[in-house]
């Protein structure tokens, strides 16, 4: 049966190998040559995923070192082969429109049931130990996992979606292109809310619209930092920068009108538009509190509210994007990553969500 099987592969008569291996099993089902012939079958009928899965089994499972050392080259040729063929994709993926257009790719938490499934398909994809891939699968929201040209994030996105790994992408230049309008205050909150405005280039303007536009809400909080004295060695003073507050920003997305809606506690107008409470003298984070309470009350749109633990993942990437206008004018001492962060994870949301 092997010399037949031999011969067969040898003059390309694939139909025929497969009628022989199927009868061998009826007869020999442990037999590791039959493992053996069946992983060269796959590979030359170019199953390549299964081939290398058999060639591994054999090399786990059998003792016959004449059938581990040909299970072994046959495992090199294939993994040689995925190599040239995923160089020749990526190459092939640059080539599309807007391929060379720098781009970000996040991976977002599988369900419960599919976390093992997605922690498999990360290591597969991108050749990681399993360790190694655990830890690039966040376990609530979603992390930022690479940065690169718009054909090559495609050409990931793709083959992760195709191991069921849940992935966001977006062209820097899309999430850049966003319309973002800063809130300055709301003139009227129901039965339909008005807000008076200001663009990214300083512009106020109204704008009036319905809860229901609401696609989801993106909620998150960007440390203030300040710069503090404090003893160092041998009672020498040193300024250092350390968290001293959170600006709390929530992003409304409008798609329809294609713009996003930016609230920020530290820019609103509280002595101007709705009157929040009638309570006077109340600091501004009760009434920050309380409007947003407000909102929460008059829109069920889904939120996302995950963004510290993207934020803390984002700002190793940022200084290797190129230049992102947060829109956002909070007042600080030094401009700061986290507000591009904030974008990013806000930008990614609007245009994968």
């Amino acid at each position: 049966m092997e010399a037949l099987i031999v011969a067969a592969l040898e003059t390309y008569d694939y139909q025929q190998v497969t009628r022989l291996l199927k009868q061998w099993q009826l007869s020999e089902p442990t037999n590791p040559l039959l493992r053996l012939y069946a992983a060269q079958l796959q590979e030359k009928t170019n199953r390549l995923e299964s081939a290398e899965k058999n060639y591994l089994k054999l090399l786990k499972q059998t003792p016959n070192s004449k059938v581990m050392s040909q299970a072994r080259t046959g495992l090199q040729r294939v993994q040689e082969r995925q190599v040239g063929q995923k160089t020749s994709d990526l190459e092939k993926a640059r080539t599309i429109e807007g391929g060379h257009e720098p781009a970000i790719l996040a991976i977002a938490t599988p369900t419960e049931a599919h976390q093992v499934q997605t922690i498999e398909g990360v290591a597969k994809v991108f050749n990681l130990d399993a360790y190694t891939a655990r830890l690039k699968v966040p376990n609530a929201g979603f992390r930022l996992h690479r940065t690169g040209s718009w054909g090559e994030i495609s050409y990931y996105r793709k083959a992760l979606q195709q191991v069921k790994v849940p992935t966001l992408s977006a062209k820097i230049s899309e999430i850049k292109s966003l319309q973002i309008f800063q809130i300055c205050y709301f003139e009227t909150l129901f039965p339909q809310p008005a807000v008076i405005c200001k663009s990214a280039d300083g512009q106020l303007g109204k704008i009036a619209f319905s809860w229901a536009e609401i696609s989801q809400r993106v909620s998150g909080q960007l440390p203030i930092f300040e710069q503090v004295v404090d003893l160092g060695p041998w009672g020498k003073t040193k300024h250092k920068e350390q968290i001293q507050d959170y600006a709390q920003v929530v992003d409304f997305h409008l798609p329809r009108r294609q713009i996003v809606l930016r609230l920020c506690d530290r820019l609103y107008k509280y002595q101007q538009g709705i009157e929040i409470t009638p309570q006077p003298e109340i600091n501004s984070r009760i009434l920050w509190n309380q409007l947003t309470a407000k909102i929460s009350a008059a829109t069920n749109s889904p939120q996302h509210s995950e963004f510290t633990r993207f934020g803390k993942g984002a700002l190793e990437f940022i200084k290797i994007l190129p230049p992102v206008e947060p829109n956002l004018d909070i007042d600080r001492r030094a401009p700061s990553d986290w507000d591009i962060a904030f974008h990013l994870y806000s930008g990614l949301c609007y245009l994968n969500v």
